[in-house]
């Protein structure tokens, strides 16, 4: 009986729907695409004449799409779920007419559970099978980016089926049965009222989420200064999701709160501005709805870009602060190596060597080094141990590397070289220096035979005592012609260096953010469009009592633009704060860091949030007052 009503109910009433539609069919869609991304690293791993080298860059792509999954499945699991809520929350009247007729609570809670059915089960259909058509073209975008030069093979659809449904689904259905148990407690009363003033009393379940995430909060704040910089990295991207998810917990206290705040300099000079500022500061759901999409992306993507410049200013600091080298070699031939150690002017030849060795039981690149060599060259040193131990069945790792593992000084790593299962023992824990060397090393004796087949790329070079650095490197290319090779002084170098990473850096934002960032410009209007479906009575009313188009038309931009600028705010604020968190653990591991804030692409994110509310208000009120 109340599954007919259900079906009866969104038919004839599709409006409030529409918007929670379009959202979980849109969540769907980017959950499915992100996980065809992975099953094609799956897929094309096991295709024929993939190499060694092949597999270690689908294994690092591997883990660019996992970040991306992690941010997407994110934001879709948030929005749909507040989203859903939001649209059961705004049917307080005609939920007390249902409860003035003789519908008991559990009918009432079966009536709006069965309409989320509904539509989340249409929704799921239809998001699975666009994620189907669009996942061709995302592995074309893919490759034709530059992020590969494979040709990835498309997963069975299935798969991102089996994932995403459950994943979208489940989400509404656990929003829609949240709301359900409030609709439930609506009184019979509530269809008589023309007006209420939405209480804002915190569930226990909000106290306990929001005090929650506000300790993991002190945690990462206590332990920024002993954090290393590249587990602060991680620690930037995960962060922020925690800290949204605190604050929209208290979302329908905060941000009608901090938008009735704002309004407080325009309400004596305008009249819409006044009736914004009093329906906002007397609501909840419907800014905390408003707010969770634009601070959700705002402060995600905020953070993750503030987070990779100032690593990025980490890593060219650790560069000036240990690289002794004046010249810089990019090898662009074979026997480079052989040809500057045959240089007169040249003292010290250190090549940078990575070997592919299987360490506890998955391949990763290991360098080959001589200590002494690499010690004079790139300030190669150890911060615990002795790297003169370095020789024979010894490794040495970095701090970071300890810091993920658990290994560290005096523990042995399981390894496979030549053909061979071997432990090495960890005889030095080095300091971090991602462009100078990586963060598992071992001696140049152990993998003699890996590097007959090894020519470097970049190859550091020291000149002689009684030789300035102008003569060596004259001298050098003069050995270097006739081969493709470049010299290059050690700060030019450097600055290059610096370029490439935030070029790459950008590359990653645009593969991490660009689906969950497309994905939150739907829901920032879907949120408006929603709210302005359900107010459409009252705009009317307002306009009846002698308020022209304009006015209520000024009105609803002022709402929508306080709510957007209260979310704004917050999101700026998060975004200070991990990049805070970030620039601490950086700044304690190496000397004078220059401080690059990316200003354009975050103004750009707050310019575009904006504009999206500004549209979606504009929008909504013409559609409200379409048939006064």
């Amino acid at each position: 009986m109340m599954l007919r009503i259900s079906r009866q109910t969104v038919r004839h009433t599709w409006r409030p729907y529409a918007g929670a539609f379009v959202a979980l069919t849109c969540g769907i869609v980017l959950i499915a695409i992100t996980a065809s991304l992975i099953g094609s690293i799956d897929a094309t791993s096991k295709q024929p004449g993939v190499t060694a080298a092949d597999l270690a860059h689908l294994d690092d792509l591997g883990a660019m799409f996992g970040f991306m999954a992690a941010v997407s499945l994110f934001m879709a699991m948030f929005v749909v779920a507040s989203t859903f809520g939001f649209v059961v929350a705004t049917r307080r009247r005609e939920l007390g007419m249902l409860r003035l007729v003789g519908a008991t609570p559990r009918q009432v809670r079966r009536m709006v559970l069965g309409e989320s059915a509904i539509v989340a089960v249409v929704a799921t259909m239809v998001g699975c099978l666009a994620a189907t058509a669009l996942t061709p073209g995302v592995l074309w975008l893919v490759k034709s980016r530059g992020l590969t030069d494979l040709e990835l093979q498309s997963p069975p659809s299935w798969v991102a089926w089996a994932i995403a449904a459950p994943c979208g689904a489940g989400v509404a259905l656990v929003g829609a049965w949240r709301a359900s148990k409030r609709a439930a407690r609506v009184a019979p009363v509530a269809a008589l009222q023309e007006a209420a003033v939405e209480r804002r009393r915190l569930s226990v379940g909000q106290w306990l989420i929001g005090t929650s995430c506000a300790a993991a909060v002190i945690v990462a704040t206590v332990l920024a200064a002993r954090m290393p910089p590249l587990f602060a990295l991680v620690t930037s991207i995960l962060l922020p999701e925690v800290i949204v998810v605190g604050l929209m917990c208290f979302g329908g206290v905060l941000f009608p709160a901090l938008a009735a705040l704002l309004a407080r300099p325009f309400v004596d000079r305008s009249v819409s501005a006044r009736l914004a500022r009093d329906h906002v500061r007397t609501a909840s759901r419907t800014p905390a709805a408003l707010a969770a999409p634009i601070v959700a992306i705002s402060s995600v993507a905020g953070s993750m870009i503030l987070a990779l410049s100032f690593t990025a200013d980490w890593t060219t600091a650790l560069d000036r602060e240990q690289l002794a080298a004046p010249l810089v070699v990019e090898a662009g031939d074979p026997g480079v190596v052989e040809l500057l150690a045959d240089d007169p002017t040249v003292a010290v030849v250190d090549a940078r060597q990575p070997v592919q060795l299987r360490v506890s039981g998955e391949p990763e690149d290991v360098e080959a080094v001589d200590a002494d060599d690499a010690a004079a060259a790139r300030g190669l040193h150890a911060v615990r141990g002795d790297l003169d131990d370095l020789h024979g069945r010894t490794l040495a790792v970095s701090e970071t590397w300890t810091f993920d593992s658990g290994k560290g000084l005096g523990d042995t790593v399981r390894a496979r070289v030549d053909g061979k299962d071997v432990r090495l023992l960890v005889v030095a824990v080095v300091s971090d220096a991602p462009d100078l060397y990586g963060d598992l090393i071992v001696p140049i004796d152990l993998v003699e035979q890996d590097l007959r087949d090894v020519d470097p790329e970049l190859i550091f070079v020291m000149p002689r005592d009684n030789v300035s650095v102008a003569d060596a490197r004259a001298s050098i290319q003069q050995s270097l012609v006739g081969t493709s090779s470049r010299v290059l002084g050690s700060e030019a170098w450097i600055k290059e260096v610096d370029r490439e990473t935030r070029a790459a850096n950008n590359l990653g934002l645009w593969v991490l953010l660009g689906p969950a960032g497309l994905y939150s410009s739907i829901a920032i209007v879907n949120a408006i469009l929603i709210g302005a479906s359900q107010r459409r009575r009252q705009l009317q009313v307002t306009q009846l009592l002698g308020a022209t188009r304009q006015q209520v038309r000024r009105m609803a931009v002022w709402e929508a633009g306080l709510v957007g600028a209260a979310a704004l705010l917050v999101g700026g604020i998060v975004t200070g704060f991990v990049g805070w968190l970030v620039r601490r653990a950086t700044t304690a591991d190496a000397a004078e860091v220059a401080l690059t804030v990316p200003w354009l692409p975050l103004g750009a994110i707050a310019l575009t949030c904006a504009g999206l509310v500004l549209v979606g208000a504009l929008t909504g009120s013409r559609s409200a007052l379409a048939n006064p």
